[in-house]
């Protein structure tokens, strides 16, 4: 049974160590550091001592690339789409090139960025990696006539040679059934790259999908991730306050569809419970995500985050000391029952 959460506070290594014995007293075994551009620019020897504390204190530790080239989840800033404009994802609009603030994941600069997220990721003596939704932009404009155009990326020159050797004509601009499996391809292709390299460095690798399989999300067949052959553990994050949905239903359907893929091909369903931005009054729904996870059959339940994202205004709970305590009750109850 693993039960964890997200972690990214501080660092400054004693208070991470009081967090982390914190996190392991109140029923924590697992714990997932966010590493961003940021931390790799000035904190790498940092997470390597994070990590290595984290490790004495007896948690699991998987790293997340937060925010890294904006096509992982996370509020962290990217450089690289500043310094390598070129790197990055071009819109679909005829009228010229307009590119938005995230990486091409066909970008063979924002590769090789990741690359060098990997060595250190590698290097620190985490256990694995954890691939946090990652993604193409979607959106939809309306113009001054109030007609709305779905808008997507990418279109830049590579995507294009790449789209017109898989398909045999050139991309169009609308969305099309192809240009959405290209979209798909593209995600999986990427994931399947980064998960290969990880393996070979001796990591696992975790891989967490928007809890709505639809087009425009990007992965829209969540059992194309589950079956590579390196992806060892598949979740999503099923957050009901996000998405105005029922908790019960939400996150039971949608841990109940993880697990039913990984059972087919024998990897580790994780269900993220929503930690952060619970509103006053609802605290008692974190209590009951975590047991619809666990009755579904998900035996590896993760919360974003820490203490209820007190520490970043952007996303903390109304009461985020009550909620944490609600987490630690559930997960020291959940102990007992696995003991």
């Amino acid at each position: 049974m693993r039960l964890g959460a997200s972690y990214f506070g501080n660092r400054i290594l004693k208070h991470v160590r009081e967090d982390m014995e914190k996190m392991l007293y109140d029923g924590c075994n697992l714990v997932i550091h966010t590493m961003s551009e940021h931390d790799i620019t000035y904190h790498s020897q940092t997470m390597v001592d994070i990590v290595k504390v984290s490790r004495e204190v007896g948690l699991e530790v998987f790293l997340d690339p937060w925010g890294v080239g904006r096509v992982f989840g996370g509020e962290s800033f990217s450089t690289i789409v500043k310094l390598f404009p070129e790197s990055r994802q071009r819109l679909s609009f005829a009228e010229g090139e307009i590119k938005v603030n995230k990486a091409c994941l066909n970008a063979k600069i924002f590769k090789d960025k990741m690359l060098h997220w990997l060595e250190l990721a590698a290097y620190t003596g985490a256990e694995g990696i954890f691939w946090d939704e990652p993604h193409l932009f979607y959106g939809e404009f309306t113009d001054l006539f109030g007609k709305t155009r779905i808008i997507w990326a990418c279109t830049c020159p590579t995507c294009k040679d790449i789209f017109k050797n898989c398909y045999g004509y050139e991309m169009p601009l609308d969305l099309t059934e192809d240009v959405i499996e290209f979209r798909q391809s593209t995600i999986l292709n990427f994931l399947e790259y980064l998960s290969n390299i990880s393996s070979k460095k001796g990591l696992k690798n975790a891989v967490c999908v928007f809890p709505v399989s639809k087009p425009k999300y990007g992965i829209y067949q969540w059992e194309k991730v589950v079956k590579m052959k390196n992806i060892d553990v598949f979740g999503s994050d099923p957050y009901w306050f996000s998405y105005n949905e029922h908790v019960e239903d939400y996150v039971g359907k949608t841990s109940r569809e993880v697990v039913q893929l990984c059972e087919k091909y024998q990897k580790e369903p994780q269900i993220w419970i929503q930690g952060f931005k619970v509103p006053e009054g609802k605290e008692e729904e974190v209590s009951t995500a975590i047991k619809v996870a666990f009755d579904s059959g998900v035996r590896n339940i993760a919360t974003w985050c820490f203490e209820g994202g007190a520490c970043m205004t952007y996303i903390s709970s109304d009461r985020p000391e009550m909620v944490w305590d609600i987490i630690s009750k559930e997960y020291k109850e959940l102990r007992k029952i696995i003991s």
